[in-house]
């Protein structure tokens, strides 16, 4: 029987008879054995998959960390500058004037008009929910500042609300992981509510 299989397309065989890949497959495999027992760089290109999302998740909880200091940094500003109002020293305060007694309770961070919103309400009391709901929202429906406000003619023994309301630089705030996150800026809230003393 004769075998009609071309001459190029024949495997070779050995001295044994045995077919034998041709040469190039051979090296082929070779090549591929010799790579698939390599391990160098494979400590770089796990460090690459990996390295990325560790760096991210360091530089959120720095970034969450130092948000929460500043937070803490304007709720003691709030408190300083209320007391005046509590006292009776803010009669004759304007939103500038105590915009100033705030931003000088935090000079390590910068502060302005345009950093910082303010609301000055007097409430009728500590008890009733409703009488705070009531109070001017900070933010329109759009989610833009409503502007500031301070209440006229703070009396003795009146329950005022402070309101607070400051941006902050926060990169991962284009996540929106908040309500109050924006395009590269998160705003942080304050709020005091105290009675004014019996001056």
């Amino acid at each position: 029987m004769s075998n009609n299989t071309p001459p190029e397309t024949r495997m070779p065989r050995d001295r044994t008879g045995k077919k034998v890949a041709s040469k190039p497959l051979s090296l082929l495999r070779k090549a591929f054995r010799r790579y698939s027992r390599d391990d160098q760089g494979v400590t770089a290109i796990e460090f690459g998959i990996v390295g990325l999302p560790f760096f991210m998740l360091i530089f959120g909880i720095l970034e969450f960390g130092l948000a929460f200091f500043v937070n803490r940094i304007v709720d003691n500003a709030v408190l300083e500058a209320s007391r005046l109002v509590r006292t009776g020293q803010g009669q004759a305060f304007s939103v500038n004037i105590f915009r100033d007694k705030l931003c000088a309770n935090m000079p390590v961070l910068p502060c302005g008009a345009g950093k910082v919103q303010i609301k000055v309400d007097k409430i009728k009391t500590f008890y009733d929910g409703k009488d705070f709901d009531s109070l001017p929202p900070m933010l329109d429906k759009d989610g833009k500042p409503t502007g500031d406000q301070y209440a006229s003619n703070i009396g003795r023994s009146e329950i005022v609300a402070v309101r607070v309301m400051y941006r902050w630089p926060m990169f991962s705030s284009i996540l929106k992981f908040g309500p109050g996150d924006s395009s590269g800026e998160r705003l942080l809230y304050s709020t005091h509510i105290f009675r004014t003393e019996p001056w």
